[in-house]
C-alpha cells in the first residue's frame, strides 16, 4: 500500500499545483457568483453578512431560513440541490461535551437555519441565476 498512497499524493499534489496557479482567478469567480446572490435574492433570505475590510472568497455561501428543512425540499424538487454545512451547534457535539456547557439559543438557531447554495468554480452565472429564480418562488 505504501506504492499507492504515495502515488495517490503525487496526483493530487499536482492537480493542486495546477488549481494553486487559477486561484485568483476561482476566487474572483466565486466572488462574482456571491454578489448576483447578495444582489438578487429576495430579503425573505438573511444572506451571510459582508464587511468591507474583508475580502470572502465564499468557499460557502450559507444563508438562513426559518423554513430551512421546507426550502431545502422545494429547492430539490425544483432541480436545485443545496447542502446543510454545520448542522449541529458547537456546544451541542459529542466532541464539546464536558467542555462547552450552558444553553446557546442563538448558536442553535443559527445551526437551525442555515442552507449553503450552489457556489463552485464550476458554477456558471446562469446556474446562479436559475438558483435565485427558484429560490425566489419559496
Amino acid at each position: 500500500m505504501v506504492g499507492y498512497n504515495s502515488r495517490l499524493d503525487e496526483v493530487q499534489a499536482g492537480f493542486l499545483s495546477v488549481k494553486l496557479r487559477k486561484l485568483d482567478e476561482i476566487n474572483d469567480h466565486k466572488r462574482a457568483l456571491a454578489e448576483i446572490y447578495f444582489k438578487e435574492l429576495k430579503n425573505d433570505f438573511i444572506k451571510p453578512f459582508r464587511a468591507d475590510d474583508n475580502y470572502d472568497v465564499f468557499h460557502i455561501f450559507n444563508i438562513r431560513h426559518k423554513k430551512r428543512d421546507q426550502l431545502k425540499e422545494f429547492m430539490l424538487k425544483n432541480g436545485v440541490k443545496t447542502d446543510i454545512h454545520y448542522p449541529v451547534a458547537p456546544h451541542k457535539q459529542k466532541a464539546m461535551a464536558g467542555i462547552i456547557e450552558g444553553d446557546y439559543p442563538i448558536s442553535e438557531e443559527i445551526h437551525k437555519t442555515t442552507l449553503s447554495l450552489p457556489i463552485s468554480y464550476f458554477h456558471t452565472k446562469d446556474d446562479i441565476y436559475q438558483v435565485v429564480e427558484v429560490m425566489n418562488k419559496f
